[in-house]
């Protein structure tokens, strides 16, 4: 227990990005024995979002090792301790990871592994040769492209898994700088949204790997998604037409204004998404010019200095509104801090409804908030929700019990087996 309530006093609430909003009235840990911690908040604070948020941000650390010096200068952060069906072996740079079956698992008969080599492969298009060769059994977190999916899923021997990653959904956004005045009008974001074929986008960006977006709460949320909430089909006319509404006609060279749309270089297809959307604004008179930069340059363009008027995001939904979502819209955010709203969007009703709900201890009220929250988000577009997608696995059949729950990829791994 004094390791739960070190690590959350003194990791989760200061250190952790998320961690600071979820844990941020979080006063106290009492720890009345060695099995028992009790949180203790300032404000009314939700169990419902706890439960969600424990997954993601309670790594727990040993008080002992961490309790002296900065926690991000402690050797172990290279040598991790953990209570873990596995233990941290072996490190070469470059090389791999190596991890060890832990003999002291409270697991009964668990882990079923006796080791996990995590090999570091120089590239994504290795993945799919080493499964091949049989030099790997598995390739998380979309190491195979997508491209590559079609004709790997017809290997014998291999099988593609698009499960296991519902607790880590991407979302595909459009984010957009209020401070600019054609983009502060809410008829110029509804024909950008109109000028989306997001269809186009799922299928040739994505080759089907993904969903359409209808709002901020992904389809494959069983607890807070609704479609119930405005949407805005493809239609190049409706958006020409609400453009002209908005007093911003065509000039003689077709054009009704620039812009400036820096795509996250994050991934491949956040990269393709930046190439298509400058061309479906083009195809209603907006010309936009791309600007590509490097993960550094593209935060500090978009977090903190604001130089951008649209951006392409892949925040993810972490199975509750309040982790990581709500903060894309609400006003008020310091500069400086990713994935946030930094458009300078606010909308006070929003604001109310977010900080309500923030504090809202009924279950079944709390959800219904949320689902007025996607509502009001998709009505206003203070950005644009264009597609979801997860991360899919392609492993050898003899690897069994992977993909058996929605954060597989990131649980402990205690029951997966090799057989043969």
């Amino acid at each position: 227990s004094a390791d739960v309530a070190f690590s959350a006093l003194q990791l989760w609430k200061p250190l952790q990005n998320l961690g600071r909003t979820v844990f941020k009235d979080l006063s106290a840990v009492d720890t009345p024995n060695e099995l028992t911690a009790v949180f203790k908040f300032a404000k009314p604070t939700p169990f419902q979002l706890i439960r969600n948020a424990l997954p993601a941000l309670s790594s727990v650390v040993p008080k002992h090792v961490y309790e002296n010096g900065k926690i991000e200068e402690n050797p172990a952060n290279n040598a991790p301790v953990g209570t873990g069906p596995y233990r941290f072996a072996e490190y070469k740079a470059g090389q791999y990871y190596r991890l060890a079956k832990n003999a002291d698992y409270w697991g009964k008969d668990e882990p079923y592994l006796d080791e996990i080599v995590y090999q570091v492969l120089p590239d994504r298009t290795s993945a799919a040769a080493a499964l091949e060769a049989e030099e790997i059994q598995l390739a998380a977190f979309s190491a195979v492209p997508l491209a590559d999916l079609d004709r790997i899923s017809k290997v014998p021997g291999l099988k593609v898994i698009t499960k296991g990653y519902e607790g880590l959904t991407y979302q595909l956004v459009v984010e957009i700088n209020h401070r600019r005045k054609e983009l502060a009008d809410l008829k110029v974001r509804q024909a950008i949204a109109h000028a989306i074929d997001k269809d186009f986008v799922v299928k040739t960006i994505f080759l089907g790997y993904a969903a359409t977006a209808t709002g901020p709460v992904p389809k494959n949320d069983p607890q807070f998604y609704t479609a119930d909430v405005p949407t805005y089909a493809f239609d190049v006319a409706k958006a020409n037409a609400l453009l002209d509404e908005a007093g911003y006609k065509k000039g003689p060279d077709g054009n009704r204004f620039s812009l400036k749309l820096l795509p996250a270089p994050y991934f491949n297809e956040t990269k393709q998404f930046g190439d298509y959307l400058r061309q479906a604004l083009a195809a209603v008179g907006i010309d936009a010019e791309l600007v590509n930069n490097d993960s550094p340059a593209h935060i500090k363009a978009v977090y903190t200095d604001h130089a951008f008027d649209l951006a392409v995001g892949p925040p993810v939904f972490r199975g509750d509104p309040a982790i990581s979502t709500t903060i894309l819209v609400q006003s008020g955010i310091p500069d400086g801090v990713p994935f946030s709203n930094q458009g300078g969007y606010k909308n006070a009703e929003l604001d109310a409804l977010i900080a309500k709900a923030s504090e809202t201890l009924d279950t079944t009220a709390r959800t219904e908030l949320y689902k007025e929250f996607q509502k009001k988000v998709a009505a206003d577009l203070p950005l644009i929700n264009v597609a979801e997608w997860s991360f899919i696995s392609v492993a050898r059949d003899t690897v069994g019990n992977i993909a058996n729950n929605p954060r597989w990829a990131v649980s402990n791994w205690a029951d997966t087996y090799l057989a043969g």
